[in-house]
């Protein structure tokens, strides 16, 4: 028997029918990244979403923040479809998905909030297949802040009450004062 079809087999049996699914939503919302990704620096299609005007996606792309989304975007989209750092890509892609899922939803058509409605579940059903990679994020007292310490450290590694509402105040208090900082330098 051919070794490509012999391997082919042996992979397939490997994987669920919910893995192949999983798989076939990682492959064409890495796809559909990298081609509008794309788009916005060679032009497949005029997007008039990015013309000059009143919006959420003008603004965006009058003030270069467009630019920055859509380098993401081809990022996110080849790591998807090579499969490398697949989790952090789909991670990283929820902003994305999310503010794409804001502005189409927002024209209340039916094509829009089908956009909406899709992308969200394309995005939710990959962070499911990746679930156990986020499992150590997921826990309500990760750890201390150091490489090599695992997740979910017990009560007695917790910084001490005291010095924890100490850093909170001061984290606010910082935040507030360069706030203020700014706007006065800005004048």
């Amino acid at each position: 028997m051919n070794t490509a079809i012999r391997g082919s087999r042996e992979a397939s049996s490997r994987y669920s029918p919910l893995t192949g699914s999983i798989y076939s939503c990682q492959f064409f919302y890495g796809g559909w990244f990298l081609f509008h990704g794309l788009n916005y620096w060679v032009g497949f299609y005029f997007d008039k979403s990015v013309l000059p005007g009143p919006g959420l996606t003008p603004a965006l792309a009058a003030s270069g923040v467009m630019g920055i989304v859509k380098a993401l975007e081809i990022v996110i989209g080849l790591a998807l479809l090579t499969d490398l750092f697949a989790a952090l890509a789909i991670v990283a892609a929820w902003p994305i998905t999310l503010m794409i899922a804001f502005v189409t939803a927002s024209h209340l058509t039916p094509f829009g909030v089908s956009v909406a409605v899709i992308i969200v579940t394309l995005n939710a059903v990959m962070s499911f297949g990746h679930l156990d990679r986020y499992r150590a994020m997921l826990v309500p007292h990760a750890g201390p802040p150091a490489p090599g310490v695992p997740a979910g450290r017990s009560r007695d590694d917790r910084l001490p009450a005291p010095l924890h509402i100490v850093g909170m105040l001061l984290g606010v208090g910082a935040a507030i004062a360069v706030t203020y900082l700014s706007m006065i330098l800005l004048r």
